[in-house]
Formats: C-alpha cells, structure tokens, sequence
C-alpha cells in the first residue's frame, strides 16, 4: 500500500509503524511471573529482529498491585504505561544493537525491571551526502528487495536541490519536491513490478543542473491489496504464524500463494538462515520445531518464470 509523503525540514521519512501499543492485553500472550517480579517475554535476549520489534512485558508486585511500567531504548523512554503489562510494537528503532529496559513499579514504591539487548535489521538506512552529487543508499546493487519499492537517497547541489525523480528504467515511480535545507529522502512503498530493474535516480537544483545516480535491483512479489477494490497483487499470504505472534516450540508454518502468474515450482520456509520447510507447489503447510527465542521467519517460492516471492515476519518461540 503506498503512503502519502510526509516532508520533514531535513529529511523526507516515510514509514509504515511508529509506536503502536495494546494497553493490557500482553498479559494474555505473555504470562506474569508466578512471583515478584518483572517478566519480559519478547523479544528474547540477543535476538535479531526484522524491522519492527515487538516488546512484550508484564510484572507480579510483592503486594498491592503495580500502576506504572515504563519501555527505555538505548536510555530514552520509548513507553509509560498504567498497569501490570505492556505489548509495544516500536518502529522508530534503526538498524543495530539497542539497549532495551524494561521497569514496573507498584503502589508502594518498589521497583521492578529486566533487561537485555537485541539487534535490529532491514530498516532503510539514513543516506547523508559530504559531496556535491545524489547517492542510492537502499537498495544496493544486486539486491532482491519489496514491488513496494523501499528507497533511501542522500543528495547535495553546489545550489539548493528543488526536485528529486526516481525512475525504474525509463519508468517515471516517484517525483519528489523538496524543502530547503533537505538532504536526503527515506521512503516505503513507491509501486514497481517485480522483476530486475534499474533505479534511476535524478536531482535537480534551482538552475536545472542534474545530478545522476544508478542502481540495478531485482523486485520480488511480497503480496500486498491495493486501497480499493477485492484484487490482490501477486504473492505470498501467510497464514500461520503471524507477524509478531508467540508460538510453542512445536508450531504450524502456514502460506500460499495467490494471484501467480506463473506455476509455482518451489516454496521454504526459513528460520534465520535455516530451512525448516518445504514445498513443491504453491501451498505451504508444515509442522516445525524449533529451539526458544525471537526469530525471522522468511517464506520465499519461485515460479517457471524465475520470479521470487517473499514474505517476512518475526515470531518468538516459547
């Protein structure tokens, strides 16, 4: 689904998840600890997270009941929040290793916490510009990225760039107008069709002068429905697990796809970098097993045509 462009003083960010949160319902998904204390159930320590965490927590007081819990990333305060639990998917986390706490306090003062680390990836990295040109920081060359074409691209003009167009091809995607004092553009979901494509970058500045940059990509079928009308484009729809959801350590694995437009000959299913699963065909339903943790599911099939079809999602195994 594209996104409206939202310019900020010095950088365009579009993105699809800021802070979302479900006051109290972690506890259903995520158990208090039979005694005092803090219980942080996802995401599971060092665990690698694709783009959006999912933070989970929930506490037991010695007595009384606890009225405030708060969420810190990297020593900020991500959440502050009434209540035994928290259930926080938090998208404003870049790409690294992040510092999470997490700390609940009752009626009378005392405190409880956990901590841990994990890291984050696939997030579009921030493209700064020290030289004079346009540079393409996402995709690189070479990578199988989303049709729902995610890009980051820095820019500078020996006079104040005006317009930034992307093109894939000779095929104009995005034109982009730009404030004063802007540097670079960061954007989710510019529509092209899947296949190996050359992204065309063109800044202009307020003389007319150009600067070019050129990347080759190649665009995988993720699946996605356009804002109207029942027809969905081609990919893979998960059904079992669920971005985000908490699974056992023995679980269904769950997915077609649909609207192909060539047979498909082979689906996997990975956890991290290992198959699980595996299909002949464009259904996929497995039982799996795995050890406990946060943990990237990635479900890929290719057809006769040689397209790729991939969808991702983090599930923490209990």
């Amino acid at each position: 689904m594209k996104s409206s462009y939202l310019p900020l003083t010095r950088t365009l960010v579009l993105t699809f998840a800021a802070v979302v949160l479900a006051a109290g319902t972690a506890a259903a998904q995520c158990a208090a600890p039979s005694s005092a204390g803090l219980r942080l159930c996802q995401p599971s320590s060092g665990a690698t997270i694709y783009q959006v965490p999912h933070i989970e927590a929930t506490a037991t007081p010695t007595s009384g009941s606890i009225n405030d819990i708060k969420v810190f990333i990297d020593g900020k305060l991500a959440l502050e929040n009434g209540g035994p639990s928290v259930d926080l998917f938090e998208g404003g986390v870049s790409n690294g290793t992040h510092h999470l706490v997490v700390r609940a306090t009752d009626n009378f003062g005392r405190s409880y916490q956990a901590a841990e680390y994990f890291h984050v990836t696939g997030n579009l990295p921030n493209c700064p510009m020290s030289t004079v040109g346009v540079r393409i920081c996402y995709p690189a060359a070479g990578q199988a990225i989303s049709q729902n074409l995610p890009m980051s691209i820095g820019f500078k003009g020996s006079l104040p760039i005006t317009r930034v167009r992307a093109y894939a091809g000779s095929t104009l995607i995005a034109d982009f107008q730009v404030d004063r004092g802007q540097t670079q553009i960061i954007v989710q979901g510019i529509g092209t069709t899947a296949g190996t494509h050359s992204l065309n970058v063109v800044a202009l500045d307020s003389s007319g002068h150009t600067y070019k940059s050129s990347v080759k990509f190649k665009a995988y079928y993720d699946g996605s429905c356009p804002p109207r009308g029942d027809v969905c484009t081609p990919g893979i729809y998960p059904d079992t697990p669920q971005d985000g959801q908490d699974v056992g350590s023995s679980f269904r694995i769950s997915a077609s796809v649909q609207n192909n437009t060539a047979a498909i000959t082979t689906m996997r299913a990975y956890l991290g970098s290992t198959v699980v699963a595996q299909s002949f065909g464009p259904t996929l339903d497995q039982q799996v097993t795995a050890p406990k943790g946060t943990r990237i599911l990635t479900i890929q099939a290719w057809d006769t045509a040689g397209k790729l079809y991939r969808s991702t999602a983090n599930v923490n195994v209990q």
